[in-house]
């Protein structure tokens, strides 16, 4: 009896999480991006295991110069599905009006990789690549990040002096 209810409840959460997901939608469409915030919220509390619930917040906080919690948002629904091209493509977004150009171009590339035809991540990386400051810049902590992850930790004890090491 206990594990019925159980299923009845998990099965009216999941549509009250696809009522309110339908109208923070239909709110999104209308241009209301506070309300669709408060409707998506509200369909995560009732079901926090889809992405696209997730997705559809970040994307609507992005509306709201939100850009950190957008990323929360998208770190969020790529944990739940890392094989979610426009979950990259929109924390891209957000990493570049955050000001991290670097982790923008590869959020760019992942959603690419994933998905070869998503014109939309080739126009965000175009872009920011025709924005000659922020393309220089995005090159240039680009190539430190790389740098800092080939290092490896014995290459970095050997540079510190003895006194300093751990």
């Amino acid at each position: 009896m206990c594990v019925l209810i159980s299923e009845v409840n998990n099965v009216a959460n999941k549509y009250a999480a696809r009522t309110m997901f339908d109208e923070g939608v239909a709110a999104y469409i209308k241009k209301d991006f506070k309300t669709s915030v408060d409707l998506f919220s509200r369909a995560i509390k009732d079901d926090p295991t889809l992405a696209l619930f997730y997705v559809s917040r970040g994307a609507a906080r992005l509306k709201l110069a939100k850009a950190r919690d957008a990323k929360d948002d998208f770190d969020r629904a790529i944990a739940l599905d890392s094989g979610y091209a426009r979950a990259y493509h929109l924390r891209g977004i957000a990493h570049e009006q955050i000001g991290e150009l670097a982790r923008a171009f590869q959020d760019f590339d992942h959603a690419l990789e994933i998905d070869p035809e998503y014109g939309a991540a080739y126009h965000s990386r175009e872009s920011m690549l025709s924005n000659p400051k922020q393309s220089n810049l995005a090159y240039e902590e680009f190539e430190i990040i790389n740098h800092l992850m080939a290092m490896r930790l014995t290459d970095f004890d050997k540079k510190v002096p003895s006194d300093l090491a751990i």
